[in-house]
């Protein structure tokens, strides 16, 4: 499955780990965007760059976090947002309708996880039912 020209934000501090993620949306069709920090994904959310899903890390080592970061998009407008983190899930501490991926996990079931929120937002858009917080183990 493609994205159909949606765009993802990875927002991830460990490099490999972002180009792995990356790569493979690319892979699958998706435009992707990286930020290797919580304020490089918070500048980009200030300069109303267009970001359709956002798949970030919890622990971004040091400053804002994922927390911070799916928060602030939201603020600008609801997106589907996957947090994928070896960090203990707080779903307290997620936006809705999220989903919560726990590290290590195949960056397929990653692209799975991240089009079925789109699905589910696109439906919700249409007249559809709202979700809810989900979180899916190591793959």
């Amino acid at each position: 499955m493609t994205s159909s020209g949606f765009v993802a934000l990875v927002v991830e501090d460990d490099v490999l780990t972002r180009m792995d993620i990356a790569g493979a949306f690319v892979a699958r069709g998706w435009a992707v965007l990286e930020a290797a920090s919580g304020e490089a994904a918070l500048a980009l959310c200030n300069s109303g760059t267009r970001v359709d899903a956002l798949i970030t890390d919890i622990d971004l080592g040091g400053g804002a976090s994922g927390w911070d970061v799916a928060c602030a998009f939201w603020q600008r407008g609801v997106l589907p947002v996957i947090y994928v983190s070896a960090s203990t899930d707080l779903p307290h501490r997620r936006v809705l309708q999220s989903r919560f991926m726990a590290k290590p996990c195949r960056p397929s079931a990653l692209i799975e996880a991240c089009a079925h929120l789109h699905e589910s937002f696109r439906r919700q858009n249409c007249g559809g039912h709202a979700g809810r917080n989900e979180a899916v183990g190591p793959a």
